[in-house]
C-alpha cells in the first residue's frame, strides 16, 4: 500500500489516484460530464421520439439533424482536460 506521508498537494492525490497521466484524466473528465449530462436530461433535443439518436448536423445533410449531439460535450471536455492539464 501506498505511503500515505508522501502524497503532497493536488498532483499528489492525482498520482495516487491512478490519474497521474492526462489521458486517464481526459477519461475520467469525459465520463463525469457525459454522466451528469445524462443524469441533467441535457442530451434530450439529441433524440428522435422513437428513441433513436439523431444524426450531427455537421457530418449529415438530414432535415432532422441537430447541433446538440450528445456525446460532443463530454468528447469537448476529456480533450480540453487531456491538452491542458
Amino acid at each position: 500500500m501506498a505511503d500515505l506521508g508522501k502524497i503532497k498537494g493536488a498532483r499528489g492525490v492525482l498520482v495516487h489516484m491512478g490519474l497521474g497521466q492526462p489521458m486517464s484524466r481526459g477519461f475520467v473528465a469525459g465520463a463525469i460530464v457525459g454522466a451528469v449530462g445524462l443524469v441533467a436530461k441535457l442530451p434530450k433535443a439529441a433524440f428522435r421520439d422513437d428513441g433513436s439518436m439523431k444524426p450531427l448536423a455537421l457530418l449529415s445533410e438530414d432535415p432532422d439533424a441537430t447541433n446538440t449531439h450528445f456525446l460532443l460535450v463530454p468528447v469537448v471536455a476529456a480533450l480540453a482536460v487531456f491538452l491542458f492539464t
